[in-house]
């Protein structure tokens, strides 16, 4: 019986741990929800392409991290976002890549987001 129910644990742990990682595609959609403006008056439409998201490690909210506004005892995964903002003008397009090194997180609403915590402008 113990055994029964250490194994029920571990599993409910492991899926919970599970349903905390973030994949591409929610980072991709928390990324454009927040870059992603259509065009007005004194802006031009933004959109971007993600070129690549590796993802490293994953830990509870530090306490810096939940001084940036990441809610207590929230599962973090780091991740480098390689990623083109475009901004569509109407003589072109401009194209800046830029690479990001960002938490990823569900915020206080369960929705996936994304704190950036450094941007490097590769060379052309």
């Amino acid at each position: 019986m113990k055994n029964l129910l250490f194994f029920f644990a571990v599993l409910f742990i492991s899926c919970s741990a599970n349903a905390q990682k973030p994949t591409k595609e929610d980072i991709t959609k928390a990324l454009k929800s927040s870059w992603e403006k259509a065009a007005t008056l004194q802006e031009p439409k933004k959109t971007i392409t993600i070129n690549e998201i590796k993802f490293g490690s994953s830990a509870t909210a530090s306490t810096t991290q939940q001084f940036e506004g990441v809610p207590k005892g929230t599962m973090v995964t780091n991740a480098k976002i390689d990623f083109t903002q475009n901004l569509f003008y109407s003589d072109g397009t401009q194209h800046t890549r830029r690479i990001m090194t960002a938490w990823i997180y569900k915020d206080a609403f369960g929705d996936w987001a994304v704190k950036n915590n450094g941007t490097a402008y590769p060379a052309k």
